[in-house]
């Protein structure tokens, strides 16, 4: 930390700044303490604490950590107030690229620029592919800026029983033939336990994680990405609805066509696979069932053995893991859905510590505060590069940060994350790659007959095609 910001910093501390906003609401503030929220996600929060206590420790800069599970229906009020509760903000769905536009967000390229506490350079420390996809040229700039800090990485599949698959003999599945066979296997078991518990009524979007991986590995990185850039051949918007033909040969869509196809033959067609009504359960039904050891598995995020640990008020009394997510063609190869990789840190441009809130951010790349976040959200990992940090005093006693960091470091990683213009104007969920985010895992268990790839995949390619021109012209309106 520079000498003079920390003496401004220890200074201000003693003081508070009152001051009555044109927006309303309470707008007293401690100048120099910084006040900062993160997304409560499954995380906990004794991550934040421990990081924060370090950093005032460290620097004498004081802190006050939140979380809060309610986040995403404030930030928008947060930003556009000119009196902010919080220096930062660290959650999922927040639509950044949007709120740089309209000039909501600080620009943090000096923290890119800057060396951490570690000596390390704050760009160099952010994971793969993330530095890119932190940086955006905002509405009528004349070059892009860096706008966010990757908040998460993370991996997506199938978290499975360790104790209960060595006491049956059941070996994890490399391929998809094996998990089929693995499903069959456990299914026959006298002892009554389901190979899936999950819940259709609230998470049903977790078997994203695994059918995503499917995708990827059987479209290859080229075409997935073609359909990410949500352009067509020809490099253009115009075209890009060629990515959505399910019937087109070698489109994105007919091999994502191909990967929901493995879902609904293995899990659709086979209710006995999954608790009893799934398409209806809510997400503490499933979690009960897999913590008391009725279910092999569970489809599920990194922040899995934390969630189930805090909603079902129990401990694992067995070893937990998730498994590479099988692949479809038994190679060696395993895709691992990176997700939270678009999850974000940002600072309101309205944040009257913008450049305490830069130190802090800077903190978080930092060995101490990466090891932390790994220890005390037991398993999820930040969006920092880990190659260099010694993980080894952790992931030799918890079996599940262990097999986190084996699938993000051997396994080919991708995400849905992406600053293309299509996607940013207008909303995720509308357009990738559920269009208007109609999942159909649920319905598909309920009546599969009505769900199937074919019908699927025909309806979504008919409500791309009715949205492709008005995405577009949304596109082109925050492009010029």
């Amino acid at each position: 930390m520079k000498t003079k910001q920390l003496l401004v910093a220890m200074t201000a501390l003693v003081g508070v700044t009152a001051v009555t906003g044109c927006d309303g609401g309470d707008t007293t503030r401690e100048s120099g303490v910084l006040s900062v929220l993160a997304y409560n996600g499954g995380y906990g929060d004794e991550w934040i604490n421990e990081i924060a206590s370090e950093f005032t420790r460290q620097t004498g800069i004081a802190i006050v950590p939140s979380v809060d599970s309610s986040l995403l229906t404030t930030i928008e009020s947060e930003l556009v107030s000119r009196y902010p509760k919080y220096d930062i903000i660290m959650s999922h769905g927040i639509g950044w690229q949007s709120y740089a536009n309209r000039g909501l967000v600080a620009e943090l390229d000096d923290l890119y620029e800057s060396t951490n506490d570690d000596g390390d350079v704050f760009a160099d420390r952010v994971v793969d592919e993330g530095l890119e996809l932190s940086s955006y040229k905002a509405y009528r700039q004349d070059e892009a800026h860096y706008y966010k800090v990757p908040f998460t990485q993370g991996a997506g599949g199938l978290v499975y029983n360790v104790d209960m698959f060595e006491e049956h003999g059941w070996a994890v599945p490399n391929s998809y033939a094996d998990l089929v066979s693995l499903c069959a296997e456990i299914a026959a078991d006298e002892d009554g336990i389901l190979p899936f518990a999950w819940a259709g009524g609230s998470r049903a979007y977790y078997w994203d994680y695994v059918v995503y991986s499917w995708w990827y590995e059987l479209a290859g990185e080229d075409v997935y990405n073609q359909w990410l850039s949500q352009t067509g051949s020809d490099g253009t918007y115009d075209t890009g609805i060629e990515n959505y033909n399910p019937d087109t040969s070698g489109s994105a869509f007919s091999y994502f066509k191909q990967a929901y196809q493995m879902w609904y033959d293995l899990v659709a067609t086979h209710p006995e696979y999954s608790n009893e009504n799934a398409y209806g359960a809510n997400l503490m039904t499933a979690q009960n069932l897999f913590i008391n050891g009725q279910a092999a598995m569970i489809p599920y995020g990194t922040w899995a053995k934390k969630e189930i640990e805090n909603n079902t008020g129990k401990s694992f009394n067995f070893d937990v893991a998730m498994m590479p997510t099988p692949n479809v063609n038994d190679g060696e190869t395993h895709y691992n859905f990176m997700v939270g990789f678009g999850d974000s840190m940002i600072i309101p441009a309205h944040s009257p510590n913008i450049e305490l809130a830069k130190e802090f951010l800077s903190f978080m790349s930092t060995e101490y505060a990466c090891k932390s976040f790994v220890k005390y959200a037991e398993g999820p990992f930040l969006g920092f590069n880990y190659d260099d940090v010694d993980m080894s005093d952790i992931t030799a006693n918890d079996s599940y940060a262990a097999s986190i960091s084996k699938n993000l470091s051997e396994s080919v990683s991708f995400s849905t994350a992406s600053n293309n213009a299509v996607l940013i104007a207008n909303g995720d969920t509308n357009v990738q790659p559920w269009v208007n985010n109609e999942i159909p895992y649920a319905s598909a268990l309920s009546t599969p007959s009505s769900y199937s790839p074919d019908s699927v995949f025909a309806d979504l390619y008919d409500d791309a095609r009715s949205s492709w021109t008005s995405w577009v012209r949304n596109a082109e309106s925050i492009s010029r």
